[in-house]
């Protein structure tokens, strides 16, 4: 998928939190951003760049389809975004006992590790690729100025945030993973990619849910910055990509950006038909820039959450 600008809300509103830097840059800055975005329909890799009402996000409890989903405490750092994360997560040493062939040919529940992301990442694609498919998308954007310098531009930055943090929803349907409006959009792009090499999951565990599986995937920790990639988030969601946007002559000089361990969920049919799938991923960062010899910088932390229902 070809990255333009204003392609990512995480990137717009990550952005004005690390770079707005003075009164001086911020009135050209904020208001060249809101442009762009009216400009580019408010699009993003995470919301379905061809709808007529996708906007981008915000509330992380707004819109999330109800369902049965227990947490399981981890030991890695929790963000304040993440309270309000409703998806499972599976213990780190799940599924990784090899059971017999015949077993893993026909209980899904007795997958390993890497049978369980394939299991998930099979699923998806075909429900992709279906003869017929509805797809509603529920996306929802929380991001969290932490600190920031100098003094002076946090106040403004806070309400740009907050003005980007809405929650969206939008539904399109697809004939064998193309749009029927438009014959143009695909069906991977409306929802999130579905990519995941087994070597980026941490933990993965398959369980019997009434006549359905659930799939629970974490993803490993990844840290990245202005010139590297988080490789498994790219595989499986919508990372964090500064090449996207137009920074309008604004020179980010640090973006070193932690993904704590993005976690994937979804319900598959017995015919092996996705019914709903859901990345949560969390976020936290820290960066700086200058524009015309301005220096400031900030620490965000936040999370995009994207939820999938699909009827054929």
């Amino acid at each position: 998928m070809k990255y333009t600008i204003i392609k990512s809300a995480i990137a717009v509103v990550c952005v004005v939190a690390l770079c707005i830097t003075s009164w001086v840059a911020v009135n050209k800055y904020c208001d060249s951003l809101l442009d762009s975005a009216k400009l580019a329909g408010s699009s993003s890799p995470v919301t379905d760049n061809t709808s007529d009402d996708a906007d981008i996000p915000s509330d992380d409890t707004a819109g999330i389809p109800s369902e049965d989903v227990t947490d399981i405490p981890s030991d890695e750092k929790t963000t304040a975004a993440e309270q309000n994360e409703t998806t499972a997560v599976p213990d780190a040493d799940e599924g990784t006992t090899a059971p017999s062939a015949d077993t893993q040919k026909n209980d899904p529940t007795a997958y390993t590790k890497d049978q369980a992301v394939k299991y998930y990442t099979d699923s998806m694609k075909k429900s992709f690729n279906a003869p017929k498919t509805t797809i509603k998308t529920t996306q929802t954007i929380a991001i969290s100025v932490d600190s920031m310098y100098p003094k002076a531009a946090e106040k403004l930055a806070k309400k740009i945030v907050e003005a980007y943090a809405k929650t969206t929803e939008s539904t399109r349907s697809f004939a064998k993973g193309i749009a029927t409006d438009d014959g143009k959009g695909k069906a991977a792009d409306h929802v999130f990619p579905a990519n995941l090499d087994p070597k980026g999951a941490k933990a993965a565990t398959v369980t019997k849910k009434g006549n359905d599986y659930e799939i629970n995937i974490l993803v490993v920790p990844e840290d990245a910055t202005l010139t590297k990639f988080p490789v498994y988030n790219r595989q499986c969601s919508f990372p964090l990509d500064l090449g996207s946007i137009d920074l309008f002559g604004l020179n980010i000089t640090q973006a070193d950006f932690t993904y704590e361990g993005t976690k994937i969920k979804a319900t598959v049919g017995a015919d092996g038909y996705v019914k709903y799938a859901e990345v949560y991923m969390p976020l936290a960062g820290a960066g700086g820039g200058n524009f015309i010899g301005i220096k400031g910088g900030a620490e965000v932390s936040g999370s995009m959450k994207k939820t999938a229902t699909f009827s054929y």
